[in-house]
This record gives structure tokens, sequence and C-alpha cells, in this order.
């Protein structure tokens, strides 16, 4: 008579033990994996939010005091709103009305020539005066055009990225020719834009948001050259 071996109940034990052990790896190794995944994701998400808001704001304030027609009575005419704050044109601001370290208003004149040659004036065309700021509160910032009403490119509680910078790192310096900060207008040859960027959900393996740094020095050349 032939003897059939089998597995005891203590073997049996010992080998379910060790598949639910490697199991478990594997779905530990899984889950780190998705969660690494989904924390790459949101930091590519703000990086290219951050980057793309900095782009455009240097890109605009780099436009400041653009002035073909070289008039200087064009820096009178810039309009004032509401939304905007309550900001008297002065000449020798040329197009840099505001220039604060979580605000600054910027204009320019793109309609050369002028649609009618005898008023030579900001506001005449789209884009020609425009205000970025930065709301430390709701960690946004806003961009207002011409008026028309505060606008968030950045940040905010139904978007991917929160703005977190503070008193020791703002959004706007200024520099005169000699690299020194100023508060001058007339005297702003440079402006530092800086961006402190957070992801908005925390970091699934740290449990910490991702911050980002962004910094980028605009040469403010037509507010040098025009009159």
């Amino acid at each position: 008579m032939s003897r059939k071996n089998g597995f005891t109940l203590i073997e049996l034990v010992i080998a379910m033990g060790i598949g639910a052990i490697i199991m478990t790896a594997i779905y530990a190794s899984m889950n780190m994996a998705q969660k690494s995944s989904a924390s790459i994701g949101r930091k590519i998400v703000t990086q290219q939010d951050a980057r793309s808001v900095l782009d455009i704001m240097a890109m605009e304030i780099r436009m400041a005091s653009l002035n073909p027609s070289m008039s200087r009575t064009i820096w009178e005419s810039i309009p004032s709103c509401a939304t905007m704050g309550s900001v008297s044109p002065d000449k020798d601001y040329k197009g840099i009305q505001v220039a604060e370290p979580d605000r600054i208003l910027i204009a320019m004149d793109l309609n050369n020539p002028p649609k009618n040659p005898a008023i030579s004036e900001i506001g005449d065309e789209e884009n020609e005066y425009i205000e970025y700021q930065f709301n430390s509160n709701e960690k946004t910032i806003t961009r207002n055009v011409s008026c028309g009403g505060d606008n968030v490119i950045l940040g905010g509680n139904d978007l991917s990225t929160t703005v977190s910078n503070d008193d020791d790192t703002p959004v706007f310096q200024y520099f005169d020719r000699d690299g020194n900060e100023t508060t001058s207008i007339p005297s702003i040859r440079r402006v530092r834009i800086t961006i402190v960027a957070d992801t908005k959900d925390p970091d699934s393996l740290t449990g910490q948001v991702k911050r980002m740094t962004y910094t980028t020095d605009v040469l403010v050349k037509n507010h040098v050259l025009c009159p």
C-alpha cells in the first residue's frame, strides 16, 4: 500500500503567514508608490501655476512706462477706480504709479499712433493699466486690468496652489541704478518679483505641504527712458 504525504496543519499556517507577509509588503509598496506619484503631481501643478503667473507678471511689468509718443502729459490721464483704490496720477511716477511690497500699479501706452491724434491718454486700449496685488489673508495674487475688477490668477481655496509670501519675502522689491532697495518710484530701475507657492494639500508621505520659491528680476527700461 502506497503512502501519501500531505501538509501538516502547522505547515499550512506557516505558509499562509508567509503569504500574508508578502501580500502586505506588496500592498504597502504599491500604496507608497501611489502616494509618491500623487505628491509629485501636486508639486508639478503648483510649479506650473507659479511659473506661468510669474512669467506673465514679468512680461507686463517690463512694459511699464511704454510711451511711443514721448508725451509727458500722458501720465496725467491714468484713470482711477474704486477697485484699484484712490490713485492720483503723478507725472513723475510715469508708468509705475504704485510700488508697494504687495502691490504694483503699472501703466503703458499701447496705442501708437493714438486713435485721436489730438488726445494723448492712457486707457484707449486694453491692458494699458494693470494692478497686481497680493492678499495675505486669502493667500492669492489678483490682477486688475483697466478697472475691470480683481481677478484671482494664483492661489485661493478653489485652486491647487496657495501663495505664502510674508513680510520677510515680499512679492515686489524695487531697486535703483546702484542696486539698492528704494521706495522712490522715479528711482526704480529694477523690480524683483518673488512668489512663495505652497501645494494646497499636504504631502502624503511627510504630511507637510511642498513649498517652492520663484524669483525673477525685471529691468524697467521704458521707465528709465521715457520722459
